[in-house]
């Protein structure tokens, strides 16, 4: 096939995607087409060029869209102008945080599976990876605040909208509770904690959502620790992971009782152990996990908990190298995983995957804790950012070790780079 025959059938290609993409951008829009200027895709492209370029506010994205505004073109051939900032922020006030999460949803659930079928022919760029072999998808849950972002504190209808009750209320600090592949780094959901609630209340919304399978497993961490989250997680086919801490106080005083009892028996059926330690960092770390599945130990307690198989705890061991001091910390679970302390010490460890590779790089590379942004276009442009994170970690680059920030500065400045990221996320469509 030669050069021409292949860009055809590449442009064709393109083309359908972006008929998929504005097909599920346009249905979420809630303006009166007749009177639209620039529609739906046009905007979301624009805003989603602005981040991938390091931009922030609604100002600098329309600043962005503007200079490149013959690279939008290139995919919207009868643009004739960009958006401007007022245009940008309106549609984000306008759209319900539901209708744009659902079609969040439907987009990270592709990704997914373009991700796995990447890996099992090789082609992803994540592939030398070491596999989680037997272990399922493990789904983080946790929840994090936009400090300088600010919701009305009022009730909302089940579109996202504040229910009118007299004048408008104060405002208050918005937080979300989200999921997190942790094995792709893939952020699948998030849900908003309304005025008066808390992530007790969220947390069972957003697994909901969630399409869970048997061999998954969720870790959350204490607050999360609830008999109903317990039954929701066992009556989805999947697996849970449970820190225990004083939220629990009668569970977590059995679990300190059972731990004590059997502290000095040698490893059998019921009671197992393992250990590692590593170094690096100018750190020695060593970690033991003791497990135990019998769990008459626990009393009447455990008939509480739906599914829980094992319990025990984990405990860690900082040594620092230069002077010596040394900490230990040790940490109770509940889990309806068989005992296999190897296999829990691994989930455990890895749940923290949430806060290194979604919470720290939407804080630190995206400062979403500085972003300023009000109601519902807070929340729509949480999505935003983490569509953008998504696509960012799994592009290509030279350097094989570039961070996300290095990647977004090369997509400023190099259209053929930002070119790719933009074809990347609407592929997924």
């Amino acid at each position: 096939m030669d050069k021409v025959a292949k860009d055809f059938l590449l442009r064709e290609e393109l083309e359908r995607h972006i008929e998929s993409m504005s097909d599920a951008v346009t249905s979420i829009d809630p303006r009166q087409l007749a009177k639209v200027v620039h529609p739906a895709p046009v905007i979301m492209m624009s805003a989603l060029l602005g981040v991938f370029a390091n931009c922030q506010t609604w100002n600098e994205i329309a600043d962005f869209a503007e200079a490149r505004l013959d690279f939008l073109r290139s995919f919207f051939p009868d643009l004739t102008e960009s958006p401007s900032h007022d245009t940008i922020r309106r549609f984000f006030c306008l759209i319900s945080t539901s209708a744009l999460e659902g079609c969040y949803r439907d987009w990270a659930h592709s990704m997914r599976k373009s991700m796995e079928t990447d890996w099992e022919e090789g082609y992803g760029q994540d592939n030398d990876r070491e596999k989680n072999t037997g272990m399922g998808r493990q789904i983080a849950i946790d929840g994090k605040t936009i400090c300088s972002a600010m919701n009305e504190r009022a009730e909302y209808d089940s579109e996202g909208f504040r229910i009118p009750k007299g004048k408008a209320g104060a405002m208050e600090k918005l937080h979300l509770v989200s999921a997190f592949l942790v094995d792709q780094c893939l952020s699948i959901g998030q849900e908003r904690v309304d005025c008066k609630e808390n992530e007790i209340v969220a947390i069972p919304r957003l697994l909901d959502s969630l399409e869970l399978s048997q061999g998954d497993v969720i870790t959350i961490d204490a607050i999360g620790t609830q008999k109903q989250i317990a039954s929701q997680i066992i009556g989805k086919q999947a697996d849970y992971l449970f820190e225990v801490k004083g939220n629990q106080p009668t569970l977590m005083k059995r679990i300190e009782d059972a731990m004590e009892a059997v502290e000095n028996n040698r490893e059998n059926e019921y009671v197992k152990e393992f250990s590692q330690r590593e170094e690096g960092h100018g750190l020695i770390v060593n970690r033991k996990c003791r497990t135990c599945s019998d769990l008459y130990y626990l009393g009447k307690v455990f008939k509480e908990w739906e599914g829980v198989r094992t319990f025990g705890f984990i405990d860690n061991w900082r040594i620092e190298k230069r002077t010596g001091e040394d900490t230990c910390e040790r940490h109770y679970f509940i889990t309806s995983l068989d005992n296999d302390p190897e296999r829990i010490l691994q989930f455990k460890r890895k749940h923290w995957g949430i806060e290194n590779g979604l919470h720290w790089q939407l804080d630190i590379t995206f400062n979403e804790d500085d972003d300023r942004k009000r109601k519902n276009s807070a929340q729509n442009y949480s999505l935003i950012n983490k569509m953008a994170l998504n696509i960012l970690k799994n592009q290509p680059h030279k350097d094989k070790k570039a961070s996300i920030k290095r990647k977004r500065m090369k997509a400023a400045w190099d259209e053929d780079y930002l070119r790719g990221l933009l074809i990347s996320w609407l592929k997924v469509f």
